[in-house]
């Protein structure tokens, strides 16, 4: 029986951080004394902390401290959207504190094959760096909601270890078959392994996430050593009824093992917690019903021109080059759209809506 150890944080205030992660590790009992861990949080693009897009540092820095406590040699490491490491690192407020404690940054940068034989069609996936090189992968995600996949938790915050603009040749292999590109990010996760997942949901994201949605003060905070479990629990407490793809692909492949909830203080459930618009259409039907409506259901991404500056990323970052920068604003065309929202996700000026 595996365990989903859950609590509450109303801030990041350091002491209640470390408070409920020193019991949660406790009662889990990694052994991570004097191991080399890689820390693999959610560094997705340039955001404010206040954002709610990216894993908090002051979540981070507790937990570092608290390996660090332990003699653990400590990495961090993860590869966003678009943009380089190092300037999420220092447009998010990590650098610095990175650099305090010693830490390690390890860009995803690199090319290392990684054999796969899991539940997707694909066997070959190339990492930007190898999790088998670590005594202990930590796997950090940040609660939000996705325009594609519905949340972004443990298991899809391991799709990070697929290099910068590598992402989008998985989006274009899955096409708007949500079902496929969701086998490929349980298969990736698979291959990660991560040691422990540990969420940051003190702030989380609703609305159209991950990047542009709206903060939420959500007070949860959870770890588990199985990502599949914590994402069950996580996504039925918030939006109980609504399939979420990467854990509706898991539990069809006998994925999720059964667990119990270890409540170390749990706040209420939210009454309402708002999905994205491009997604929460279709959920509540049958899936043959879904394939038949698909392309009537799903929603198009689309500009608000009046926020709109023609930086161009949306266009850098569409994997089925299906945008050009227009006089006034990006135009789409909507037959190439494979509906995945990487130029919703990568907008910096939350531009592109559903």
């Amino acid at each position: 029986m595996e365990k989903v150890i859950a609590g509450r944080s109303d801030s990041y205030e350091p002491q209640e951080i470390k408070s409920f992660l020193e019991e949660g590790l406790r009662r889990i009992d990694l052994g991570l004394a004097g191991r080399r861990v890689l820390v693999k949080p959610n560094l997705l693009a340039s955001k404010a902390a206040d954002r709610a897009a990216t894993t908090h540092p002051a979540f981070l820095r507790v937990l570092i401290e608290l390996l660090m406590d332990h003699s653990c040699t400590v990495y961090l490491g993860d590869s966003p959207g678009y943009e380089s490491l190092e300037r999420v690192l220092r447009n998010g407020g990590y650098l610095d504190m990175l650099g305090a404690l010693g830490v390690r940054v390890v860009p995803f940068t690199g090319e290392v094959a990684k054999k796969g034989s899991g539940i997707s069609p694909y066997r070959d996936f190339v990492f930007g760096e190898d999790p088998d090189k670590y005594d202990a992968v930590i796997n950090v995600p940040k609660l939000k909601t996705h325009g594609m996949m519905g949340m972004t938790l443990g298991v899809k915050n391991t799709f990070g270890f697929i290099r910068g603009f590598a992402k989008g040749r998985w989006h274009l292999r899955a096409g708007r078959d949500r079902d496929l590109f969701a086998s490929i990010i349980v298969d990736i996760h698979r291959i990660v392994s991560p040691t422990v997942t540990i969420l940051d949901g003190i702030l989380g994201m609703c609305g159209d996430g991950p990047s542009n949605g709206d903060p939420v003060a959500c007070g949860i905070v959870a770890l588990a050593r199985d990502a599949f479990a914590l994402d069950a629990f996580i996504g039925g407490r918030l939006c109980p009824g609504l399939e979420l793809p990467v854990t509706a692909c898991a539990e069809r492949h006998g994925l999720i093992p059964p667990y119990e909830v270890i409540d170390l203080g749990l706040p209420p459930a939210p009454a309402h917690f708002p999905m994205p618009r491009a997604c929460a259409a279709d959920w509540n039907l049958p899936r043959p019903l879904k394939r038949l409506l698909k392309n009537v259901l799903v929603k198009k991404p689309k500009v608000d021109q009046a926020v709109c500056r023609l930086c161009g990323v949306c266009v850098e970052v569409c994997p089925a080059r299906a945008i050009r920068l227009g006089e006034r604003c990006p135009v789409f065309d909507y037959r190439a759209c494979i509906r995945c929202y990487c130029c919703q996700e990568m907008c910096p000026h939350g531009a592109i809506r559903t």
